[in-house]
């Protein structure tokens, strides 16, 4: 069914963690992660009394089907984005294990604690500690974690909530959150690996991709930005990054406003951003549940709707349909899919968005 006011999407809820032993107190930023639309990974309390070990879940977000469950002695743990590998972190300690073949493909150890870990891609896992971002690649024998950059001074005192890389590893991005009176505030220090520049921009939620704008003969390395503001606005960006590729148009830096609804005493913000670069198509999540739909060519706010009442802190691409999946904080994993010949007509006749309907549905068709 579609959501409320005739949004043109639709909402499923695919697995209840606590269908599956999860104690809801558990469903938390810490405890459950998704990196990728392929493994939900949750470590979570062991019912025998005075272990030392946690358990941990691994499922199929999409159909709850459980392909991993054990025990572990670490403190955290991610599942790479396409292969099935498990990442552990217990103190400094981090190992690396391939599921199938139960075998250690790596192990490294850290001088300094890390405060955020996640997968840049299939190879690289992103580390931040107090001071620096290193980059850990698996498949370089026994080399240890490579320092990639200092950490900016303004992100000092804030709660590190995510880092991003571009495809190519030249772009990265890592995002802290502060909390300031009434409102929580959102920095990002993007740092360009080439030619070792680093900037701090107000941002809540960032990503990177690689995307063909239309006209265009080569694809960009595009940066996406979402910031919210003091008042009840914001604004998404969509920035065209260098270097500039012979027979392109210019390099396009766009936005759009985004106007943010507040349920009473909650101030919401962006938490996440998905890109669907097959539809063209970037979705904002906020901290409480409401999705914006946003136009890659021009940054076009297109929609808005409530995709749940309780707080999302873990989403992802869901690459079969092209919407996304969500994990809220009552245990529910949901995918939220678009609604396509809905979403078409909605932009021509309560949108007034013509060359966005027109550019989504020659999208659709081609694929």
């Amino acid at each position: 069914m579609q959501t409320d006011k005739g949004q043109p999407i639709t909402i499923t809820e695919m697995v209840q963690l606590a269908h599956i032993g999860v104690p809801l107190d558990q469903v938390t930023w810490a405890r459950v992660t998704m990196i990728s639309d392929r493994w939900i990974a949750i470590r979570h309390g062991n019912r025998e009394e005075n272990s030392q070990k946690a358990m941990v879940t691994v499922l199929n977000p999409k159909d709850g089907t459980i392909s991993y469950a054990g025990q572990t002695t670490a403190d955290s743990v991610i599942m790479n984005p396409s292969q099935p590998i498990m990442a552990l972190k217990a103190g400094l300690r981090f190992e690396v294990f391939n599921l199938d073949t139960k075998v250690l493909i790596s192990k490294t150890r850290l001088h300094e604690p890390v405060v955020y870990w996640t997968w840049v891609n299939s190879d690289v896992i992103g580390m931040v500690t107090e001071t620096a971002i290193y980059h850990w690649d698996l498949w370089q024998g026994n080399c240890p974690p490579e320092k990639m950059f200092m950490r900016h001074t303004r992100l000092a005192f804030s709660e590190i909530v995510g880092y991003k890389a571009d495809p190519g590893l030249k772009w990265l991005a890592v995002t802290g959150m502060i909390p300031e009176d009434d409102k929580i505030s959102g920095i990002t220090q993007l740092y360009n690996a080439e030619e070792d520049i680093t900037q701090c921009i107000a941002a809540h939620a960032v990503c990177f991709a690689s995307y063909r704008f239309n006209d265009n003969p080569s694809p960009s390395t595009l940066f996406f930005v979402c910031t919210r503001d003091v008042q009840d606005h914001g604004k998404v960006h969509v920035i065209e990054l260098g270097p500039y590729k012979p027979g392109n148009f210019a390099p396009r830096n766009c936005y759009d406003h985004v106007q943010y609804l507040d349920d009473p005493d909650r101030y919401d913000f962006p938490v996440s951003l998905q890109v669907s670069t097959e539809y063209g198509l970037l979705f904002v999540i906020t901290k409480y549940g409401y999705l914006y739909i946003c136009d890659i060519q021009t940054a076009t706010c297109l929609c808005c709707a409530r995709i749940s009442m309780d707080i999302i802190f873990a989403s992802a691409l869901n690459t079969d349909t092209q919407g996304i999946l969500g994990v809220t904080r009552g245990g529910q994993v949901l995918t939220i899919d678009l609604e396509k010949d809905s979403l078409i007509s909605y932009l021509r006749e309560t949108g007034k968005k013509s060359y966005q309907a027109t550019r989504l549905e020659k999208a659709i068709n081609t694929q």
